[in-house]
């Protein structure tokens, strides 16, 4: 993966010089560019007025070595810029992970400590908790000409470093800066910070209000006929064998998926967060999401007696009502607390309040467990199945088949799946074989 890298120079004194700055920096990226190939780098230096230069996505050096060129004796002198300066790249941040998956690395170069309000912080932390698991690294250069490392604002730096996985250093010299710098070459990337807890996420409401916003939904097409999933490369879905899971479309690729296969495919690849997602097209990449239908909420362990059922198109919704009510489901955001829903087993969650349990992806879906500590909404990816059938001698499918007396021209020059899926042991089997799996015996 690439790392998209941010110099951001809040430099209100003459502690370094301008050619000191120049050398190192492009040290930097000739440097980096070795390893870093897809990568790109940005400069941000603020004029006395407050205007922001903010020179975006170069590959070399020597657009951003111009730019720091001509406007080193415009920068600000009177104050530090240094909440604002930040705003400008999370926001920028921000929009360009919708469209690419990547990492981000500020470099942070300032000798003047911030003033600015509480509030200020407030909101810049804030934030920071939603860049920063895309994820966002940032290192913190003071610069000091004298042996201090005590400032008004290093709770705040050292937060900041922290929180996003980077580093704070102290120098009062070229020489403590160039090492610095060429530390920071070697630095080697992280792991995204979802990924690196994968059975225990914690974002807050807003924040998922955040990650919600920014991905896309998929599109319905305005032309199915002939359309195959990029997964199974079939019209019609080889695991439901569903007619009506017509292959839904991302915006901006046009890359086809049937709702059963990206379902499937979300449970193991999501940003961390069990319905958001990139596009599975590697030329794409973009964030998207599953409609708050797919997301099935659970109430609890329930005993269900699975059974294929052949209804007619106009009894759907009576049946459905019927199964919902046995089944004890609901559709809805996995966010949106519901004091309806009875808490799981006693003792299953001590470190936080219980809210719902959520499966993923159908009932054949992977397990969440939601809860709220302190302000955090917190999954737990579940080892265990919560639905699990009566009668052992039952055929376990979950599966309704519509039976349609009539179907419009399109479902009928759909052609069927060359072959099926197996729901019960998983064996690929060719749709000419005989109603039973030859591998598990199941009925098919």
């Amino acid at each position: 993966m690439k790392e998209d890298v941010y110099f951001y120079l809040d430099l209100t004194k003459d502690i370094l010089k301008k050619k000191e700055i120049i050398k190192t920096i492009k040290f930097y990226i000739e440097e980096k560019n070795k390893v870093n190939i897809k990568g790109h780098y940005s400069l941000l230096i603020f004029q006395e007025e407050g205007n922001p230069i903010f020179i975006t996505s170069k590959k070399n050096s020597s657009i951003i070595v111009k730019s720091i060129e001509e406007n080193w004796k415009l920068r600000a002198r009177k104050q530090s810029y240094f909440e604002n300066g930040l705003f400008y790249i999370f926001s920028f941040i921000a929009e360009t992970v919708r469209k690419k998956s990547k990492f981000n690395r500020i470099i942070l170069i300032t000798d003047t400590p911030s003033d600015l309000s509480e509030g200020y912080q407030d909101a810049l932390f804030n934030l920071v908790s939603k860049i920063k698991n895309f994820p966002t690294f940032i290192d913190v250069i003071r610069v000091s000409d004298k042996d201090e490392r005590f400032f008004s604002d290093d709770v705040k730096l050292n937060m900041l470093a922290s929180d996003t996985k980077g580093s704070i250093f102290y120098i009062k010299d070229k020489k403590e800066f160039s090492d610095v710098i060429k530390k920071l070459v070697r630095t080697k990337q992280f792991v995204s910070t979802f990924e690196s807890q994968p059975d225990r996420i914690k974002i807050s409401k807003d924040d998922y209000a955040f990650y919600n916003n920014l991905a896309k939904s998929l599109k319905k097409p305005e032309n199915a006929t002939g359309l195959t999933c990029h997964f199974c490369n079939e019209e019609i879905c080889p695991v439901c064998t569903d007619i009506y899971d017509i292959p839904l479309i991302c915006e901006d690729c046009n890359t086809s998926f049937h709702n059963c296969c990206i379902t499937n495919h979300v449970m193991s690849y999501n940003i961390g967060i069990p319905n958001i997602f990139r596009c599975p097209n590697d030329k794409c990449d973009i964030l998207l999401k599953l409609e708050e239908e797919e997301v099935v909420e659970i109430s609890g362990e329930v005993e269900v007696d699975f059974r294929e059922i052949s209804v007619k198109k106009e009894d759907v919704g009576k049946i459905s009502e019927k199964i919902s009510e046995q089944l004890k489901f609901s559709v809805k955001t996995p966010l949106k607390k519901d004091s309806g829903y009875a808490p799981p087993d006693e003792g299953e969650f001590t470190d936080g309040e219980y809210i719902k349990t959520i499966r993923v992806g159908g009932f054949f879906g992977k397990v969440y467990h939601v809860r709220k500590v302190g302000d955090k909404i917190v999954y737990s990816r579940s080892s265990t199945t919560t639905f699990k059938p009566k009668d052992s001698k039952v055929q376990t499918e979950s599966r309704i088949v519509l039976q349609s007396p009539t179907r419009s021209k399109n479902e009928k020059r759909r052609k069927k799946p060359s072959f099926v899926i197996c729901q019960q042991c998983g064996t690929q089997i060719s749709a000419d074989s005989q109603l039973k799996c030859p591998n598990c015996g199941s009925k098919i």
